[in-house]
């Protein structure tokens, strides 16, 4: 199975992040926010990329650290903020 790349990945998010932002400015609804952020959370926490900047580093590492920072943003972005329109 082919993987992602770390920059189509960030791509993807920004057009998760821009779609839900639409649909929480049409149905006027926070909650689309906080989804987008849980998304794009699970995106790196199942596909763990990095740049090919600190492609030197330990591989083992680096996915322990993109899976710790995913968890965080599901937690924070998804759980924990509260979006208003």
């Amino acid at each position: 199975m082919k993987r992602l790349s770390f920059k189509t990945q960030i791509y993807i998010s920004l057009a998760i992040l821009v779609c839900f932002f639409a649909f929480e400015q049409i149905f006027k609804m926070g909650i689309f926010h906080n989804v987008a952020w849980i998304i794009i959370g699970l995106l790196f926490f199942i596909n763990p990329v990095w740049p090919k900047s600190v492609d030197w580093r330990n591989h083992a590492e680096l996915k322990k650290g993109i899976r710790i920072g995913s968890v965080l943003v599901i937690i924070v972005f998804g759980f924990l903020t509260r979006y208003v329109v």
